[in-house]
């Protein structure tokens, strides 16, 4: 018996209905007069009949030009300008009508209904103050849909200061409607959005510094944790231009405050960014060896074994194929490394003088790429795995040249680092090393370049040589 009134409506009643409207406005404006010739029916028929036509032209006009027009620039409020511009063609229809088909003088019916229009203005204030504070944000072009923004002040009646963040669903004449990251949508009056401090997180380069702190007890050796720090936060999806840095920005707690500041592209990627960046700070910093500092004192640091275990230098030995034992001496210049997921282990362009081999777990070599799934922000595009038995780094070690790709965990790993002088004193034990080497960077070769751009084997070999500065 009843239908329920959010039934969709097809695209061919929506055209019935309007040519039923037309014919039944058509009929009425043509029937009136032959039903009686008095002026006032006649009046009515023309004012009928022009009606009808100034509304099929408004909308042929918001059809064939307002809509292509509006659709082709990026506004604030799309919607909302189109709205203006069309009740200005109605309202200039409506006077036109009035003027030359009733007969009415314009002027003395603006000047008899201004004590009226004080009057509705008083009552309407609200909604005139919206009107107006939207149309202010229209010409500003502050944000637009599909922003995500934030929203410091008085937000709510009787309230006191506070932020919040949403995304921009759409703008009305009324209304900003914004959806919160908990998927809530919320609206908030034009009024109230014009009033406050908003602050576009996609706007003006896309690009919004975000920062998260720890405090760390006193150290002598607290550059090295800075830089350790530095080294695990390029796993963040960063570009070359804005690579994320860890300062001393302050004392508190009788401890030193670190800083992480890095850069992300929009509120979701700077969201997820900030939750990788809190959990490298508290994983990272107490295997190094440094307490994090609260209220209730020092947190209890849990250093990783630095020296590796003879089982590690076996696994050393067949990976480079020499003899087993061969390393035992160099134990105090290798370094056993830990990583956590999302844990940059070297990253594009940095100096590099060491090599590293895979023990445990996998990790990706990367370059960074702007994406919009499943959000709009910088990713890490997978250029190949490394696994267990793997090298990496062994370029820049073996040639000088600056590191040529970031390489970030992608589970929990464990290491071997094996520096240049570690490598200068296995050179000087086992000559045969060097031809491991070369094989290893011929093997690499093959995998990445071109058969045209290849270089020789010898090739390497002499760069190794010079790098190393071992005779011929």
């Amino acid at each position: 018996m009843f239908r329920d009134l959010r039934e969709r409506v097809t695209p061919t009643r929506r055209l019935l209905a309007w040519v039923l409207l037309a014919a039944l406005v058509a009929c009425g404006g043509w029937y009136l007069p032959l039903i009686s010739q008095h002026p006032l029916v006649l009046l009515a028929a023309k004012a009928i009949f022009w009606s009808a036509v100034s509304y099929a032209l408004v909308r042929l006009l918001t059809f064939l030009l307002l809509d292509p027009l509006l659709r082709q620039r990026k506004n604030a409020t799309p919607g909302f300008a189109r709205d203006l511009l069309v009740v200005t063609f109605y309202l200039l229809a409506a006077g036109a009508i009035l003027h030359q088909v009733l007969g009415v003088d314009l002027a003395s019916l603006l000047g008899t209904g201004a004590v009226v229009a004080a009057v509705v203005g008083l009552s309407l204030q609200t909604t005139l103050g919206n009107l107006f504070a939207g149309i202010a944000m229209h010409l500003d072009s502050t944000f637009q849909e599909s922003d995500w923004i934030e929203v410091t002040g008085t937000l709510r009646p009787g309230g006191g200061r506070e932020t919040y963040i949403g995304e921009v669903m759409s703008m009305t004449w009324r209304t900003v409607q914004l959806r919160t990251e908990n998927g809530d949508l919320d609206v908030f009056p034009n009024n109230v959005i014009s009033q406050a401090v908003v602050t576009n997180l996609y706007v003006p380069s896309g690009l919004h510094r975000r920062t998260t702190k720890v405090v760390v007890e006193p150290h002598p050796q607290l550059h090295r944790a800075i830089a350790a720090l530095n080294q695990a936060l390029a796993g963040i999806p960063h570009l070359s231009s804005h690579r994320p840095e860890v300062v001393v920005s302050g004392l508190d707690l009788g401890g030193a405050v670190l800083e992480a500041r890095f850069w992300t592209l929009g509120f979701r990627h700077g969201r997820a960014a900030t939750y990788q960046a809190n959990r490298l700070l508290a994983s990272v910093l107490p295997r190094e060896g440094f307490s994090l500092l609260g209220p209730h004192g020092p947190t209890t640091p849990h250093p990783a074994p630095e020296e590796p275990t003879d089982m590690v230098l076996d696994t050393l030995a067949t990976l480079l194929r020499l003899r087993s034992g061969w390393g035992r001496d160099l134990r105090p210049l290798l370094r056993l490394r830990v990583l956590a997921p999302g844990e940059a282990v070297i990253r594009e362009g940095d100096p590099g003088e060491s090599l590293f081999a895979v023990l445990e777990g996998s990790l990706q070599v990367v370059h960074v790429e702007e994406r919009e799934e499943p959000f709009h922000g910088l990713f890490w595009a997978k250029m190949a795995d490394l696994s267990r038995g793997e090298w990496f780094g062994e370029h820049s070690l073996l040639t000088g040249a600056p590191r040529n790709a970031t390489i970030v965990a992608s589970t929990e790993a464990r290491l071997l680092e094996v520096p240049k002088l570690a490598l200068e004193k296995a050179l000087a034990q086992e000559p045969d090393l060097l031809e491991r080497l070369v094989d290893l960077m011929t093997r690499r070769q093959e995998a990445a370049v071109p058969t045209e751009a290849r270089k020789p084997r010898e090739h390497w070999k002499d760069l190794i040589k010079n790098w190393f500065r071992l005779s011929s």
